[in-house]
């Protein structure tokens, strides 16, 4: 085999052009791993701590509530409830708990401009619902039936 000068050259050119792909691979990884790391910085957002206020955590609470009194006291070798530290009664009900409290602080929260989302009936449905049924027009045919007949004016 002879080479040729310009079958040199063109080796040459073509062992140089396969070095620039590869460099210009590597530099468009290196790209893409700097735009995912800026992304990821910069979608950096809060946790809203008032989010998840609703009825399953409400009777979640009172379960715990119901079995374990306050999960989160702690409690001794002997297991019983000590001013020291000691071991939560139960961390996942503990964490009910918490979450709980943390809801009934949101649900007193002012966001008169709607700057909160605020589930503003959480641990009262029940009580809104009864509130709402005596405030029918039934309940009102009744008072006023019961009223009426007290006030000397027959049966109605």
């Amino acid at each position: 085999l002879k080479l040729t000068p310009a079958f040199a050259s063109a080796c040459l050119v073509l062992a140089a052009l396969a070095a620039f792909v590869r460099n210009m691979a590597v530099a468009m990884k290196t790209l893409l791993v700097a735009c995912v790391l800026a992304g990821a910085t910069s979608l950096k957002t809060e946790q809203d701590p008032c989010a998840g206020c609703n009825e399953g955590l409400a009777q979640a609470y009172q379960m715990c509530a119901r079995d374990f009194g306050n999960p989160c006291a702690e409690t001794n070798d002997a297991g019983l409830v000590s001013a020291g530290a000691g071991e939560k009664k139960d961390v996942s009900c503990c964490m009910k708990k918490e979450k709980h409290d943390r809801c009934m602080e949101c649900k007193s929260m002012d966001c008169q401009f709607k700057t909160c989302r605020v589930n503003k009936q959480y641990y009262s449905e029940r009580t809104i619902a009864e509130e709402a049924k005596a405030s029918t027009n039934e309940a009102y045919k009744q008072h006023d039936a019961a009223a009426m007949k007290a006030a000397g004016w027959g049966d109605f």
